[in-house]
C-alpha cells in the first residue's frame, strides 16, 4: 500500500454537514434496547483504544495513557489502526510515541477481547506499521511496515501464541490477499522506480516462504483479491492489446475470463458469497485510489445490473445483500447545498449511499464530514475490505467515523435503511466493527 492520501480527500471541510431532512429522530432507550450484534473498536478523542457494544455499553479502555501533545513540540502518545480477528476474539492495534513531529517509538499490540487486557508483542525505533491484516484461521496477524532507512516496506507476521515474529516479503506499494484457508497469499508489488519491479506473486505460508511469480503483467490497479469461497482471484492486467483489463482466474492465477476494461485505475471488492463484484472504473488521475463509476457485476449471468458516477470506496455488507459506497461533492460552506461555479472557497464532503442488491436501487442515507483517519482508508478501499468491516454483523448499522457541528470527532451508528437519525456513540476518530 502507499502511505499517500490524495488531495481530493485531504482537503475535507473543518465543519460538518450534516442532513436535516432523516426521517425518524432516534428515542434514546433505543440505544439500549435495540438488539445488539458484535462489537465496536475505536480510537478515542484521547487517543485510547476503547471497544463496546453499539449502544455504548461494555465500554473496556485497552490503553489509558495516550497523551495528545498541547504544542507542536511536545510530547505524545496515541494508537491507531485497530483491527478484528475474524473470530472476534482479538483485536490488534499500533501505538505511536514521541515527541514534536518525531516519532521515537512504535509498538504492536494485540488485546484478548474475554480477558479484557492487551499485551504488547513487540516495539521498534526504526519500523513504523501502519497496516494489520489477520490470517483466516486468526493464529497470525500480517503487517506493512515502513523503514526509517529504507524508501521500501516490510511485510511480517506475528503469532498470537508465541509472539513469534516472520518476515515474508518486502517492496514498496504493497498490497496482498489472504487465501480463505490461509495457506498462501497473492501480493501485488513493486513500481517502475524502485529497485524491486512491478508483479504479482503467490506467497505459500510455512517454515519457509516459497514465492511463485505470475506471469501476468499488472495493470494500474491497487490489491488483488481472493474470492471468499476460494475458488477465484480478482487482478488487474494488460492484455494483448495493451488495454487495462479486469480478470478472473482460478485459484492457481490460471486465466478464466476478463471481466471489463478502463482507462486510468480501477479498485474492486468481491461480495461475501462470492456472487458478485464491486468495482471503481477510475476517471480522474489520482495519488492513490481512484475516482470513478461504481459498477457491479453478477458474476451468475455476467450481467453489470448497477451503476453509478463519482464513487470513491465501498464496502459490502456481510450478507451480500447491500453496498455502502461513498461519493465526494462540493458543497457551498455558507448553505451546504451543492457549489456552483460561482460558489466562493467550496469545501467537500462525503455522501453514503447504500445499494440493495434485490432492488438494484440506490439510496443517499447521510451526508458527513470524515475524521482524516477514516477519509485515509478510502483511497485504499480494496485492501481494507479484505481487512476491516463497517457493516454491524445483522446488516442492519454502519459505523462512521466524523466531525460533528461542533468539531468534535464522533464515532456515529448510522442505520443503513436511512430511516433513523443517525446516533452519536462516543468521541473518537476511526472505528471498525467486529466481523461477528
Amino acid at each position: 500500500m502507499k502511505k499517500f492520501i490524495p488531495l481530493l480527500i485531504t482537503t475535507l471541510i473543518l465543519s460538518a454537514c450534516l442532513p436535516g431532512n432523516i426521517q425518524i429522530p432516534q428515542s434514546p432507550l433505543l440505544s439500549k434496547l435495540e438488539r445488539k450484534a458484535g462489537l465496536i473498536a475505536y480510537v478515542g478523542a484521547d487517543g485510547n483504544i476503547y471497544v463496546s457494544d453499539q449502544g455504548g455499553g461494555h465500554k473496556v479502555a485497552y490503553t489509558d495513557n495516550a497523551k495528545i501533545p498541547e504544542t507542536q513540540t511536545a510530547a505524545f502518545q496515541y494508537y491507531e489502526y485497530p483491527t478484528w480477528s475474524v473470530d472476534g476474539n482479538h483485536l490488534a492495534f499500533v501505538g505511536l510515541s514521541g515527541e514534536g513531529s518525531t516519532a521515537s517509538e512504535s509498538t504492536l499490540h494485540i488485546a484478548d477481547i474475554q480477558e479484557k487486557k492487551a499485551q504488547k508483542m513487540y516495539s521498534s525505533q526504526s519500523e513504523n506499521p501502519f497496516y494489520l491484516y489477520w490470517s483466516p484461521d486468526d493464529e497470525t496477524l500480517a503487517y506493512l511496515s515502513t523503514n526509517s532507512a529504507s524508501q521500501s516496506m516490510m511485510l511480517q507476521s506475528i503469532s498470537v501464541k508465541d509472539g513469534g515474529r516472520t518476515t515474508i516479503d518486502t517492496g514498496a506499494p504493497f498490497y496482498w490477499s489472504w487465501s480463505p484457508d490461509g495457506s498462501a497469499m497473492i501480493v501485488h508489488t513493486g513500481s517502475e522506480t524502485s529497485s524491486v519491479p512491478v508483479h504479482l506473486s503467490f506467497l505459500q505460508m510455512g517454515s519457509d516462504i516459497v514465492e511463485d511469480q505470475l506471469d501476468t503483467v499488472p495493470a494500474a490497479f491497487q490489491a488483488p483479491a481472493w474470492s471468499p469461497d476460494g475458488e477465484h482471484i480478482l487482478l488487474s492486467r494488460l492484455n494483448d492489446q495493451n488495454k487495462n483489463e479486469i480478470i478472473l482466474t482460478d485459484a492457481h492465477g490460471k486465466f478464466e475470463k476478463a471481466l471489463s476494461t478502463y482507462d486510468i485505475a480501477t479498485a474492486f471488492a468481491w461480495s461475501y458469497d462470492s456472487e458478485l463484484v464491486a468495482y471503481v472504473d477510475g476517471e480522474t488521475p489520482m495519488t492513490a485510489g481512484t475516482l470513478g463509476k461504481l459498477h457491479v457485476l453478477d458474476l451468475t449471468n455476467s450481467e453489470d445490473f448497477f451503476q453509478d458516477d463519482n464513487v470513491v470506496a465501498a464496502f459490502w455488507s456481510p450478507n451480500s445483500k447491500k453496498l455502502a459506497y461513498f461519493k465526494p461533492i462540493l458543497v457551498d460552506p455558507n448553505t451546504g447545498e451543492t457549489a456552483t461555479s460561482d460558489t466562493s472557497s467550496p469545501v467537500l464532503v462525503l455522501e453514503l449511499h447504500v445499494l440493495d442488491v434485490n432492488s438494484a436501487e440506490s439510496k443517499e442515507v447521510f451526508k458527513f464530514q470524515p475524521t482524516n483517519q477514516f477519509a485515509s482508508i478510502l483511497p485504499y478501499f480494496d485492501q481494507y475490505h479484505q481487512s476491516t468491516t463497517i457493516w454491524s454483523p445483522d446488516n442492519n448499522n454502519l459505523v462512521l467515523s466524523l466531525f460533528t457541528n461542533d468539531g468534535t470527532p464522533g464515532i456515529a451508528i448510522i442505520a443503513a435503511s436511512g430511516q433513523l437519525e443517525p446516533r452519536l456513540l462516543d468521541t473518537g476518530y476511526i472505528a471498525f466493527w467486529s466481523w461477528k
